[in-house]
């Protein structure tokens, strides 16, 4: 440690708030305090000298110490959430089929964990939640954190409303300036100052109009906006939407494309009847948690690209990638959908103008309660699937882990999927009691898929693993590209026949199929 290290400073009220203390009237309040000074000076944190505390300067070794600082101060003393929902590791399951897990040795809280990730990768979270429930409080955290002063954050965040016009959302001409303009390119537009910043708030973006939106989609989807021929970039971004629930909260209904830009969906949570003491001492303080935001765990703009550099470079092993690529090939399949292998898919259910429980029904001999395709009205985009490895990347970094795992896409995947997937009520798998209450548990529910796609997978392993070895092979002449296709059309020709065609047996005919595809003019050269 150097010397700068080892020079004390009078501890702030912000010292204070982030080790959960409150200042009165005279001072420092009382309650706990000689046991959290004590802890202090055993971490070399904090010295009394003079008759004054005071404290060591707080040094974040990297990234992801100062964003796992940042998510414990929001917990206990901005936020107040107390709601671990994110766990990993063994646990006890308590009560029978319902669920309180205990005993996890890692546990988050994703309303506040997810937005945390959400800033240091720059993408697109929507907070949606009742009223009062500190959606707007949280999002406006996150700007703090990203470095921009509270009186900015303020002043840039956009507030939906029925009569938010383009102009109030992206800037308009000057009116002088419009006047003398004599070409279109002699128009200089006075763009609003929020385009530019690295972290942006739209609040209730469902109140705003369907025209305004649309240009709001444009922002999100290119990183641009243009008027009058003039065009400004939006750079690196992290968003923060806020909407209150569909009963009655928005004004207008929110247009599809742009629900799909959005990369996850955070639900607010109650707050924590025990918690209600902290509420007086910020009644006390008249101060709230945006003004007490200790400056050590803020970030800059450097710090935010090593942390978006950092999780890049976190690795996503085979296994996860075809994990997910077969839970979307489940959800995506659809056997009555076409006599055709090509289009047994829910867009062409769609496109036909027709929902999944109108051909989901008895003529369709798949078990309703074993096949994820009968749960979901469609199924999921390449924009979610990014969205999801994005995030298991972030998550795992955010955990310390060499690599993303499974747990770590199980973990985001009931997020990142929460706006994009819509359950088939009328699937047999929703008959029974136990499954019916998870029509309302879109998270747990999404889990539950996840986890049913994967059992699917597991059952089909020895096949799965044939497919991939024969994906694996390169023949490097005529006689053993003949001798794969041979290969190729046994296997098919064994799934058809011996397995009941489902999500994960139509996926590996895709696959054995394009393999053929690509060695047949090798295979036909004399």
């Amino acid at each position: 440690m150097t010397r700068d290290d080892e020079m004390t400073r009078a501890a702030s009220p912000a010292d204070l708030a982030l080790e959960g203390l409150a200042l009165d009237g005279e001072g420092l309040a009382a309650g706990r305090l000689e046991g959290v000074i004590a802890g202090w000076r055993q971490r070399g944190r904090a010295s009394a000298e003079e008759g004054a505390l005071r404290f060591a300067p707080v040094r974040a070794e990297n990234a992801r110490t100062k964003l796992l600082r940042a998510y414990e101060w929001i917990v206990e003393h901005a936020i107040l959430c107390e709601t671990p929902d994110m766990r990993f590791g063994a646990e006890r399951t308590l009560g029978r089929n319902r669920t309180l897990g205990v005993g996890s040795p890692e546990a988050y809280a994703s309303y506040v964990l997810l937005p945390l990730l959400t800033l240091v990768t720059g993408q697109r979270l929507l907070i949606v939640g009742a009223p009062g429930r500190g959606k707007t409080t949280l999002a406006t955290l996150m700007a703090l954190l990203g470095g921009a002063p509270l009186s900015e954050v303020r002043r840039n965040t956009q507030h939906g409303h029925p009569q938010l016009t383009l102009a109030d959302l992206l800037g308009a001409p000057l009116p002088g300036n419009l006047v003398r303009a004599r070409e279109p390119e002699q128009v200089r537009v006075a763009w609003r100052s929020w385009l530019t910043q690295r972290v942006k708030i739209v609040d209730e973006y469902n109140r705003i109009p369907t025209k305004t939106q649309s240009a709001l989609l444009s922002l999100m989807a290119e990183g641009y906006a243009e008027q009058f021929g003039q065009v400004v970039h939006s750079g690196t971004s992290a968003w923060y939407l806020t909407a209150n629930d569909d009963l009655g909260g928005g004004t207008f209904q929110v247009i599809d494309a742009l629900k799909d830009r959005l990369d996850a969906v955070v639900r607010a949570v109650p707050f924590e009847g025990a918690r209600v003491t902290l509420l007086g001492e910020r009644i006390a303080q008249d101060r709230r948690p945006e003004e007490q935001i200790p400056d050590d765990i803020r970030f800059d703009e450097g710090l935010l690209e090593a942390a978006a550099g950092e999780i890049r470079a976190v690795p996503i092993p085979a296994e996860v990638t075809s994990a997910l690529a077969t839970f979307a090939a489940q959800l995506e399949f659809c056997l009555r959908a076409s006599t055709d292998l090509e289009r047994m898919t829910k867009d062409t259910l769609r496109l036909a103008g027709r929902r999944i429980g109108q051909v989901c029904n008895e003529d369709c001999p798949l078990d309703k309660r074993e096949h994820a395709c009968s749960q979901v009205e469609t199924g999921i985009s390449t924009r979610a699937m990014t969205a999801a490895l994005r995030y298991a990347q972030a998550l795992a970094w955010c955990r310390g882990r060499e690599g993303v795992d499974l747990g770590d896409l199980r973990a985001v995947l009931p997020w990142v999927l929460h706006e994009r997937l819509a359950p088939n009520a009328h699937s047999g798998f929703f008959a029974a009691e136990d499954e019916r209450v998870l029509l309302s548990d879109r998270v747990g529910w999404i889990a539950r898929l996840f986890d049913l796609a994967c059992e699917r997978v597991d059952a089909h392993g020895q096949e799965r693993a044939r497919v991939d070895a024969l994906r694996a092979r390169a023949p490097t002449s005529p006689a053993e590209a003949r001798a794969l296709l041979r290969e190729v059309e046994t296997s098919i020709t064994r799934l058809l026949d011996h397995h009941e065609l489902d999500g994960v047996v139509h996926e590996d005919l895709m696959r054995l199929r394009a393999v053929h595809h690509r060695w047949r003019a090798l295979g036909a050269r004399s």
